[in-house]
């Protein structure tokens, strides 16, 4: 199948066509930098982030913006509510994120511009919205005129006129609905010079100028948290369109992860911060895999309960593929064995050499299903939800192999499950996890982060006491020798062995 993406526009799912052949240009909203980051400000980096890699995964060449609000309303009052110049405030919480990405290991954005960095390009789309007669100047301050622009709405589902008849307290507006596109400085306030005065500008016009100046107008992806439609997405496609009537539509696929929550309570910095809820904290408890598989073990677009439970099923859950790709590495280090890659090619070469009904063939068609049915999964949507099961499926299935009283490694079951491996690897990576480190750890043999459980311990067991029934000692050595590197100490007695972990 094509890859499909559920489009916020036209709240369906829509085949994906960018509006060039082959690449992708995709802009998401980024931090308002006053505070740390929370677990929920991480989930747009790292759903985009898997959105990313698996368009690169699939062939496309992927340009991918992401903004820093680095002048607002809540930088303003933190700044006064602690004395100091709104950039004491800025740098200070934008090194604090920017060493989130990398504790994250999160990065490559092609751009990650600042608003005080675009106040020109600012200026010159709000001049082009009045000028085409959808922005007005009242008192140093400049507004869109809502009601002159024919589909505002059209993204939330707002209508005008339920809007119109709510309250507002800002009698310098037109009309009540009618968004700030340029605010005047009040004393004291950071202020750029302007047509208007002096003064700053508003929330919404930032993004559009960022995108615009780094992607051109016509977005294929623009994202955000479902927090973003309205008011602030809906603002931004009015005031871009308004700005270039003759270009059509600002973007053509809308995408909006969902928010994550606490007892029934979404997220949010102004609420202040729990502990826990800090991004930089928890990175402190658990590595950025646990929380990427956290994550992404949820449908984007789905709400995402936050708890220490599902943080701990999440570690789980890692620590079952680690030591799938342990076991599997282990098994395919028989001597003199060519090396192999990742590919489905290699497997299907050498296909020819497999006994009917051998554990070869059965991993061949496992492998096989796996990468069309993770495909499949990705491509409804980005399903990394269902990618996680089938990629959990994939792993038992192999392991019912491995672990089965007949097994027995052959070449050719070796290069097998080092394909599997790598299939694993590579897949895993298209969520931003990289457990390469951890492979390279286990040859070096000194790999002790996440243990081998109990049931493990004895299955390894059972292969060494069937490997010195076969007088095969070198592949009985290996398997203590694991163990070892595990901190498990086996005892040889004349009624079977025993087993110990090390204090």
């Amino acid at each position: 199948m094509s890859l499909k993406v559920y489009n916020t526009l036209s709240r369906k799912k829509e085949e994906f066509i960018p509006v060039i052949d082959k690449k992708v240009r995709m802009y998401v909203c980024g931090p308002t930098v006053y505070n740390y980051i929370s677990i929920g400000n991480a989930r747009p980096v790292i759903v985009f982030n898997m959105v990313r890699n698996y368009l690169e995964h699939t062939g496309y060449n992927v340009e991918f913006v992401q903004n820093i609000t680095d002048i607002e309303d809540k930088i303003i009052n933190k700044a006064n509510e602690e004395g100091v110049d709104f950039n004491d405030i800025t740098s200070k919480y934008i090194q604090a994120f920017l060493e989130d990405l990398e504790n994250l290991e999160i990065g490559r954005f092609s751009a990650m511009p600042k608003a005080t960095e675009m106040i020109k390009d600012i200026i010159e789309i709000i001049q082009r919205i009045i000028d085409n007669g959808h922005g007005y100047v009242a008192g140093g301050d400049v507004y869109f005129d809502v009601l002159k622009f024919n589909n505002y709405g059209k993204l939330s589902g707002q209508k005008k006129e339920e809007m119109m008849a709510q309250e507002s307290g800002q009698f310098s507006k037109k009309n009540n609905i009618d968004f700030t596109l340029w605010k005047s400085a009040k004393p004291g306030e950071p202020s750029w010079d302007s047509p208007w005065g002096q003064g700053r500008p508003g929330w919404h016009i930032e993004c559009s100028a960022m995108s615009m100046k780094y992607l051109d107008f016509k977005l294929d992806i623009h994202g955000g948290g479902i927090d973003l439609v309205f008011p602030h997405h809906e603002n931004e496609i009015a005031q871009s369109e308004a700005a270039f009537p003759d270009k059509g539509d600002f973007v053509k696929y809308w995408m909006h992860n969902g928010m994550i929550e606490v007892k029934d309570e979404k997220m949010s910095k102004s609420k202040g911060l729990k502990s826990d809820w800090i991004l930089k904290n928890l990175l402190k408890k658990h590595s950025p895999d646990v929380i990427k598989i956290y994550m992404l073990s949820t449908h984007y677009r789905s709400p995402l309960e936050f708890s220490a439970e599902k943080l701990e099923e999440a570690r789980k859950a890692l620590e079952k593929i680690s030591n799938f790709l342990r076991n599997a590495e282990f098994l395919s280090s028989i001597e003199n064995l060519k090396p192999v890659s990742s590919g489905i090619n290699e497997l299907t070469d050498i296909k020819s050499d497999f006994e009917p009904d051998s554990p070869s063939v059965k991993i061949y068609e496992y492998v096989k299903y796996f990468k069309e049915e993770f495909k499949n999964a990705m491509d409804d949507d980005f399903n990394s939800a269902k990618a996680t099961g089938i990629l959990f499926d994939f792993i038992g299935n192999v392991n019912s192999i491995i672990q089965s009283p007949e097994f027995k490694i052959t070449e050719t079951v070796a290069r097998s499950l080092k394909i599997s491996s790598g299939i694993v690897l590579s897949h895993l990576k298209i969520f931003g996890i990289n457990l390469d480190k951890s492979r390279q750890s286990l040859k070096a043999g000194n790999d002790k982060r996440i243990s081998l459980d109990d049931a493990e311990i004895l299955e390894l067991i059972e292969q060494r006491l069937y490997a010195r029934k076969q007088r095969d000692f070198k592949k009985a050595d290996r398997i203590r020798d694991r163990l070892k590197s595990f901190g498990v100490i086996l005892e040889d007695r004349k009624e079977g062995t025993i087993w110990k972990r090390e204090e």
